[in-house]
Protein backbone atom coordinates (compact mmCIF):
# COMPACT_ATOMS: atom_id res chain seq x y z
CA UNK A 1 0.00 0.00 0.00
CA UNK A 2 1.18 3.50 -0.88
CA UNK A 3 1.75 6.57 1.53
CA UNK A 4 -1.16 7.55 0.99
CA UNK A 5 -4.74 6.23 1.05
CA UNK A 6 -7.30 6.76 -1.97
CA UNK A 7 -10.48 8.50 -1.53
CA UNK A 8 -12.64 6.35 -3.97
CA UNK A 9 -12.82 2.59 -3.67
CA UNK A 10 -9.92 1.26 -5.80
CA UNK A 11 -11.40 -2.79 -6.20
CA UNK A 12 -11.54 -3.49 -9.72
CA UNK A 13 -10.08 -0.50 -10.90
CA UNK A 14 -6.51 0.95 -12.37
CA UNK A 15 -5.24 3.49 -10.25
CA UNK A 16 -2.33 5.81 -9.80
CA UNK A 17 -1.79 8.88 -7.74
CA UNK A 18 0.97 11.73 -7.35
CA UNK A 19 1.72 13.25 -4.41
CA UNK A 20 3.92 16.46 -3.53
CA UNK A 21 3.54 17.76 -7.26
CA UNK A 22 4.35 21.39 -8.26
CA UNK A 23 1.98 22.84 -10.09
CA UNK A 24 -1.06 24.80 -9.18
CA UNK A 25 -3.42 22.56 -7.74
CA UNK A 26 -6.56 24.39 -8.73
CA UNK A 27 -5.44 24.11 -12.75
CA UNK A 28 -4.85 20.52 -11.88
CA UNK A 29 -8.12 19.70 -10.60
CA UNK A 30 -9.87 21.60 -14.18
CA UNK A 31 -7.41 19.47 -15.85
CA UNK A 32 -8.40 16.19 -14.19
CA UNK A 33 -12.16 16.93 -14.15
CA UNK A 34 -12.17 17.51 -17.99
CA UNK A 35 -10.78 13.96 -18.44
CA UNK A 36 -13.83 12.06 -16.40
CA UNK A 37 -15.77 9.24 -18.87
CA UNK A 38 -13.44 10.06 -21.00
CA UNK A 39 -11.53 6.54 -23.34
CA UNK A 40 -7.86 7.14 -23.04
CA UNK A 41 -7.36 7.71 -26.31
CA UNK A 42 -10.05 10.83 -25.95
CA UNK A 43 -7.96 11.89 -22.96
CA UNK A 44 -4.62 11.76 -24.25
CA UNK A 45 -5.30 13.82 -27.22
CA UNK A 46 -7.06 16.07 -25.08
CA UNK A 47 -3.67 16.79 -22.94
CA UNK A 48 -1.54 16.79 -25.92
CA UNK A 49 -3.50 19.43 -27.63
CA UNK A 50 -3.50 21.44 -24.82
CA UNK A 51 0.04 21.01 -24.14
CA UNK A 52 0.96 21.91 -28.03
CA UNK A 53 -1.60 24.77 -27.32
CA UNK A 54 -3.85 23.72 -30.18
CA UNK A 55 -6.86 23.20 -28.07
CA UNK A 56 -7.96 24.90 -24.78
CA UNK A 57 -9.10 23.23 -21.52
CA UNK A 58 -12.48 24.63 -20.64
CA UNK A 59 -12.36 26.09 -16.94
CA UNK A 60 -15.40 25.92 -14.89
CA UNK A 61 -14.36 26.97 -11.74
CA UNK A 62 -11.35 29.28 -10.82
CA UNK A 63 -11.89 31.28 -13.64
CA UNK A 64 -12.55 34.72 -12.30
CA UNK A 65 -10.41 37.38 -15.16
CA UNK A 66 -9.87 34.16 -17.44
CA UNK A 67 -10.14 35.18 -20.93
CA UNK A 68 -12.58 33.77 -23.17
CA UNK A 69 -11.83 30.99 -25.96
CA UNK A 70 -12.84 30.57 -29.42
CA UNK A 71 -12.29 27.35 -29.49
CA UNK A 72 -14.60 26.63 -26.73
CA UNK A 73 -17.27 28.58 -28.23
CA UNK A 74 -16.82 31.42 -26.20
CA UNK A 75 -16.44 29.60 -22.73
CA UNK A 76 -13.46 30.34 -20.47
CA UNK A 77 -10.71 27.89 -20.62
CA UNK A 78 -6.90 28.21 -20.64
CA UNK A 79 -3.81 26.11 -22.07
CA UNK A 80 -2.18 24.74 -18.92
CA UNK A 81 1.01 23.15 -19.91
CA UNK A 82 2.10 22.20 -16.96
CA UNK A 83 -0.52 20.70 -15.42
CA UNK A 84 -1.16 18.85 -18.53
CA UNK A 85 2.29 17.29 -18.53
CA UNK A 86 1.36 16.11 -14.96
CA UNK A 87 -2.12 14.87 -15.84
CA UNK A 88 -0.13 12.58 -18.90
CA UNK A 89 2.00 11.25 -16.72
CA UNK A 90 -0.53 9.80 -14.22
CA UNK A 91 -2.72 8.51 -16.85
CA UNK A 92 0.17 6.60 -18.28
CA UNK A 93 0.95 5.44 -15.13
CA UNK A 94 -2.56 4.35 -14.28
CA UNK A 95 -2.52 2.46 -18.04
CA UNK A 96 0.23 0.39 -16.72
CA UNK A 97 -0.93 -0.46 -13.43
CA UNK A 98 -3.80 -1.64 -15.04
CA UNK A 99 -2.25 -3.41 -18.03
CA UNK A 100 -0.30 -5.57 -14.99
CA UNK A 101 -3.50 -6.08 -13.45
CA UNK A 102 -4.77 -7.91 -16.38
CA UNK A 103 -7.25 -5.23 -18.20
CA UNK A 104 -7.73 -4.56 -21.26
CA UNK A 105 -6.27 -1.27 -22.28
CA UNK A 106 -8.59 -0.69 -25.32
CA UNK A 107 -11.31 -0.42 -23.05
CA UNK A 108 -10.58 1.65 -20.12
CA UNK A 109 -12.43 4.72 -19.08
CA UNK A 110 -11.53 7.36 -16.88
CA UNK A 111 -14.18 7.08 -13.82
CA UNK A 112 -12.38 9.10 -10.94
CA UNK A 113 -9.70 11.79 -11.25
CA UNK A 114 -9.20 14.50 -8.86
CA UNK A 115 -6.54 16.83 -7.19
CA UNK A 116 -6.47 18.57 -4.02
CA UNK A 117 -3.68 20.95 -2.31
CA UNK A 118 -1.64 19.17 -0.48
CA UNK A 119 1.02 21.16 1.75
CA UNK A 120 1.59 24.95 2.17
CA UNK A 121 5.01 25.98 2.73
CA UNK A 122 6.32 29.43 3.75
CA UNK A 123 8.93 30.78 1.51
CA UNK A 124 10.89 33.47 2.70
CA UNK A 125 12.94 35.78 0.72
CA UNK A 126 16.46 36.37 1.22
CA UNK A 127 16.55 39.92 0.52
CA UNK A 128 13.86 42.60 0.50
CA UNK A 129 12.49 43.19 -2.41
CA UNK A 130 11.47 47.27 -3.80
CA UNK A 131 7.89 47.86 -3.84
CA UNK A 132 7.48 48.24 -7.42
CA UNK A 133 7.04 44.61 -8.18
CA UNK A 134 5.81 43.11 -4.75
CA UNK A 135 4.62 46.15 -2.52
CA UNK A 136 5.37 47.23 1.12
CA UNK A 137 5.58 45.13 3.92
CA UNK A 138 4.82 41.53 4.84
CA UNK A 139 4.14 40.36 1.58
CA UNK A 140 7.26 41.45 -0.05
CA UNK A 141 8.93 39.61 2.46
CA UNK A 142 7.69 35.93 1.83
CA UNK A 143 5.29 34.14 -0.79
CA UNK A 144 4.05 30.52 -0.14
CA UNK A 145 4.49 27.88 -1.92
CA UNK A 146 1.92 25.18 -2.20
CA UNK A 147 2.20 21.57 -3.78
CA UNK A 148 -0.69 19.86 -5.00
CA UNK A 149 -1.57 15.72 -4.60
CA UNK A 150 -3.88 14.06 -7.55
CA UNK A 151 -4.87 10.24 -8.20
CA UNK A 152 -7.28 8.68 -11.01
CA UNK A 153 -8.97 5.60 -11.64
CA UNK A 154 -10.03 3.78 -14.64
CA UNK A 155 -12.20 1.02 -15.67
CA UNK A 156 -13.09 -1.02 -18.44
CA UNK A 157 -15.99 -0.67 -20.02
CA UNK A 158 -18.03 -1.47 -23.34
CA UNK A 159 -17.92 0.78 -25.83
CA UNK A 160 -21.33 1.94 -26.27
CA UNK A 161 -23.22 0.87 -29.44
CA UNK A 162 -25.58 3.06 -31.36
CA UNK A 163 -29.26 2.15 -31.51
CA UNK A 164 -30.70 1.42 -34.35
CA UNK A 165 -34.18 3.13 -35.59
CA UNK A 166 -37.48 1.26 -35.86
CA UNK A 167 -38.43 1.40 -39.20
CA UNK A 168 -42.28 2.42 -39.72
CA UNK A 169 -44.30 0.26 -42.29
Amino acid sequence: MGLYKYSFETKGLAVAQLHDVDCSYKDLSQVLSNMKGKTIAQARTMLESAMKMEKPIPFNKFNTGMGHRKQLGGKKGKYPKKEAAYALQLLNNAIANGEKKGLDSSKLVVKHASANKQSVFKRYRSQFVGGNTLGYGKQAMWANYVTARAEIGLAEQEPKQKKKKKEKK
